[in-house]
């Protein structure tokens, strides 16, 4: 049986950009997306990636839809020259963008927080 390289327990570490950016990990069942930025898009999805294998990820709806393989990885944007201010700048446009692009709605609470307070 082929897997689905989407999903973020079978994608190869290879496949996504050891740079910085922005990623977003979604429910692909409630379409809720979880999104993200790393000075290594690579090593931080490892992270995730790692935390959930062992059952241990601080956020249990992302944790949930690991569990059920129902949970995919994209990479927004790569951003190879971002410092962590930019980086950080970026993610904030993307959550206060998120009701516009990802209407189902956000799996993140700390980031919803920290949209609401900086606008």
């Amino acid at each position: 049986m082929k897997q689905n390289s989407e999903l973020l327990k079978y994608k190869k570490n290879a496949d996504l950009p050891s740079k910085a950016g922005i990623y977003v990990l979604e429910n692909k069942k409630n379409e809720k997306v979880y999104i993200g930025c790393s000075a290594d898009i690579r090593a931080r999805i490892a992270a995730h990636r790692s935390l959930l294998l062992s059952g241990k990820h601080h956020s249990t709806e992302l944790q949930h839809a690991f569990d059920k393989d129902i949970l995919i990885v994209k990479v927004l944007a790569v951003l190879p020259h971002a410092n962590q201010s930019l980086l950080k700048e970026a993610e904030l446009l993307l959550i206060q963008a998120s009701p516009h692009i990802f209407p189902k709605g956000l799996m993140n609470k700390r980031l919803l927080n920290y949209a609401s307070y900086t606008q």
